[in-house]
């Protein structure tokens, strides 16, 4: 009976160790793509010089969804107007969601179409998307817009339109766009530094690696695009999750529409500065992650098996993987227990040690790809914190005790009040 429980636990610890070694690969082979070819996949994201050559014809529309956002606004509304793109052609729409500050009364100033919408708590960024499909999309006809998720603390490059354009009038373009991203704030503060090389990593080693590989790319929030008839589709769906991202990105590859990545199209957004507020914000995000990872990870993997589809198994391993901060604790874990229970280690020690190294090089790889100062490379080792916050979290919301309903993030420092 004993020899039958021991085999037992050895084979579901051989069985997790493999799921984790899996997750491990699915996360470190981007990194390998992406150190092989680094020169090619900057110079494919390095900005804009000039304006492109293709005549503009694509009508834009920026939905810009603003909760108490009268501190940023302006800065945003003024990249609208600087767009090296016709003004005809763009129609940017601020969406003032239970706003309690002068947010409306900007926008209007400015001469910008504003929606302003008031309900019962809790609002969220998928309702004033949702309320601006009702009101001011269901009166478009062409369906043939590209539509433009903004948000309000954003900063637009100024061939940012110019370089959408370019993508969409491409022979056979996607139907679903997502754009570059970068941190406007990031030597703010040393959460802020370690939120912005987390960012870079995700275009530059995530999105570069699968551009160069013509790869169906992820969805991030802000910076996604879509031509209005697919995000109309998106916004009929049922049911969204705190990560309505991640239930689009579901949506769009089980029925084949590609997403692609448009790295010269480039925006900049602000990060929260402090601890409190960047773990207020994980904790939504990881509880938005989970309820997707359940919703859409088994079913896309099933299907991506049987389909053999690429797009499919490559999503629903970014839904099933777990946060980092957990995939380094458990090859900590189980480098020791390879250690002093070798017959319960799945692989050698070494290997164990080996990853968890490469995520500190990939932690690293981050802060340079930021340009770091040489001090803010021991953020590595504060970081530490973090990653314990967020392994908190994550068994919160494992426990059903995670963050159910969205609230802001950021506060004003000079207003006071609310606004992300």
């Amino acid at each position: 009976m004993h020899k039958n429980v021991e085999i037992v636990l050895m084979l579901a610890s051989y069985a997790v160790q493999g799921l984790v070694l899996l997750a491990c690969l699915h996360l470190f082979l981007p990194l390998v793509v992406f150190w092989t070819f680094r020169r090619k996949i900057r110079e494919m994201l390095a900005p804009p010089a000039a304006s492109g050559a293709t005549p503009p014809t694509t009508e834009f529309v920026l939905l810009i969804p603003a909760h108490n956002e009268a501190e940023l606004l302006p800065a945003l509304l003024t990249s609208i107007k600087a767009q090296h793109y016709p003004a005809q052609l763009i129609t940017p729409v601020v969406i003032a969601d239970n706003c309690q500050d002068a947010t409306a009364a900007i926008a209007r100033k400015a001469q910008v179409l504003c929606l302003e919408r008031f309900s019962a708590p809790p609002s969220n960024k998928m309702q004033a998307l949702l309320f601006a499909t009702e009101t001011f999309l269901a009166q478009g006809l062409s369906g043939q817009r590209v539509v433009c998720i903004i948000d309000a603390d954003c900063y637009l490059d100024p061939y940012f339109l110019v370089e959408l354009n370019q993508s969409y009038t491409r022979p056979n373009a996607a139907q679903a766009m997502q754009c570059y991203r970068y941190v406007s704030n990031t030597f703010t503060s040393d959460v802020t530094v370690l939120d912005a090389a987390a960012e870079a990593l995700r275009q530059c080693v995530l999105s570069g690696t699968r551009k160069l590989m013509e790869m169906d790319n992820f969805i991030y929030g802000l910076g996604f695009t879509a031509r209005e008839q697919v995000f109309r589709e998106l916004m009929a769906l049922p049911t969204y999750s705190l990560a309505e991202d991640k239930d689009w990105k579901a949506h769009l590859v089980e029925r084949g529409v590609k997403v692609d990545y448009c790295p010269k199209a480039q925006l900049s957004y602000v990060v929260v500065t402090d601890s409190v507020a960047f773990q207020k914000q994980r904790s939504r995000w990881l509880a938005g992650h989970f309820e997707s990872m359940k919703k859409h990870g088994f079913q896309l993997l099933g299907l991506g098996l049987l389909r053999a589809n690429l797009s499919q198994l490559d999503f629903a391993c970014e839904l099933l993987q777990p946060p980092r901060s957990l995939l380094l604790l458990c090859t900590v874990i189980f480098g020791v227990l390879s250690v002093w229970a070798k017959q319960y280690a799945l692989v050698t020690c070494w290997v164990w040690w080996g990853l968890a190294l490469t995520f500190c090089l990939y932690g690293l790889l981050g802060l340079r790809l930021v340009n770091a100062k040489r001090e803010q490379y021991l953020l590595i080792f504060s970081g530490a914190v973090l990653i314990l916050n967020v392994i908190k979290s994550a068994v919160a919301v494992l426990l059903g005790k995670g963050v159910q309903t969205w609230s802001a993030t950021r506060t004003s420092s000079k207003q006071g009040v609310a606004v992300k």
